[in-house]
């Protein structure tokens, strides 16, 4: 009885409860009573009428308005009813046609104006705040993702719908999901559902504010808020100024962009070094790109072995060559709380202390370009290539 009770509570709270779960209720039970009169009605009288299926056939047919003609009522008292049932069909046929026209059209009225929420949505891309060239930077990014759509991305900006409707037009995004409001802000965030995403990416939107501290300070907030609703998710954040990494690093987030520090480093860079705007460029990964950099996981059984073991099962592939490590990889979170379980394993106060030390210290994402040979592989790490495209 107990599970019968779970049943019935289960089918109230997500049908009968839902907005239209109590009209589709009626509609079915009329269904089912009225096969039940007509097949009262007709059978003995009528050899089209053998049995319950015959009925519920008959009464589908006609409350649809279909009328196959293939079954008919004999009796006076089953063709009155018959009328009965046409005359309902069509008001709730036509009720119906209109309510689902009126769902669709209030539904793509909502998507269009960033009024939707996507609580339903799982393991998707969310994009906090947009980029001049911000079709550019949707394309690039599918490129880079092949095994997503642009079904799988939701932005959420201040900026106006038509701006958003106009990137749909490109036939790579006629499928972006879209969220208007600001994107600091708690419920905007839950509407996107940050909580089921598997990746946030927080720009820097020079397009609200011509100030960098208040470009930067709005994405420590919205990293701050996202954390305080997922801690597990990761995101990656971009800064102007580097003088806000610390923030960003105090309130847990994952990746770190800082796009104008970039462009300052590689044309510095440029000056000493002819054609590196070139190398860094073609190891990005650009369209026309033979080559770009990568990581890859690394097999389980060359954990806590040397790199220089490592580097020697690659030395033979002539598609990539490994180049560094990438250690600490995944949310701080994570892998801190890892951390810390490993280090408390020891009963020496002294080697103790020095353990939670190292744990404080543990840099997320941390790149280790052409180690030693002897370099002990950590767990949590994933190998860098240069690969052939």
């Amino acid at each position: 009885m107990s599970r019968v009770r779970k049943v019935v509570k289960i089918f109230r709270r997500n049908f009968l409860e839902s907005k239209y779960g109590i009209p589709v209720f009626i509609i079915l039970t009329y269904i089912f009573v009225a096969a039940g009169i007509i097949l009262g009605l007709e059978i003995g009288s009528n050899e089209q009428f053998k049995n319950i299926l015959d009925a519920l056939w008959w009464t589908i047919v006609t409350f649809s308005t279909t009328g196959y003609g293939d079954k008919v009522p004999v009796t006076v008292s089953g063709k009155i009813f018959a009328i009965t049932t046409i005359l309902t069909g069509v008001g709730i046929v036509s009720f119906l046609s209109g309510t689902m026209a009126s769902i669709f059209v209030d539904r793509n009225s909502k998507a269009r104006r960033g009024l939707m929420d996507y609580k339903k949505l799982k393991n998707h891309l969310v994009i906090c705040g947009q980029k001049n060239a911000m079709l550019d930077f949707l394309r690039e990014l599918l490129r880079f993702n092949p095994e997503i759509d642009s079904g799988d991305i939701v932005i959420i900006t201040n900026a106006e719908p038509k701006k958003i409707e106009s990137l749909k037009e490109d036939e790579l995004l006629k499928s972006l999901k879209f969220v208007s409001g600001d994107y600091s802000q708690e419920k905007t965030l839950q509407r996107a559902n940050v909580k089921g995403a598997k990746k946030v990416m927080v720009l820097a939107d020079i397009m609200e504010s011509s100030s960098i501290s208040e470009v930067d300070s709005k994405t420590v907030m919205t990293v701050l808020t996202i954390k305080g609703i997922c801690k597990d998710v990761y995101v990656c954040a971009e800064l102007l100024d580097k003088k806000y990494e610390n923030y960003l690093k105090q309130v847990m987030c994952d990746e770190i962009h800082f796009s104008m520090d970039y462009n300052r480093i590689i044309l510095g860079n440029a000056s000493a070094n002819n054609g590196i705007t070139h190398v860094f460029y073609e190891l990005i990964g650009h369209e026309k790109s033979k080559s770009k950099i990568v990581t890859a996981g690394i097999p389980k059984e060359f954990v806590n072995k040397t790199y220089g073991e490592l580097r020697r099962k690659y030395f033979d592939d002539e598609d990539r060559v490994i180049v560094g490590l990438l250690e600490n990889t995944g949310t701080p979170r994570k892998m801190k709380k890892e951390a810390l379980r490993q280090a408390q394993k020891t009963a020496n106060i002294s080697k103790l202390l020095e353990n939670l030390q190292e744990v404080k210290e543990i840099n997320i994402n941390d790149p280790v370009l052409l180690p030693l040979d002897s370099h002990k592989i950590k767990g949590n790490s994933v190998a860098i290539f240069v690969e052939r495209m």
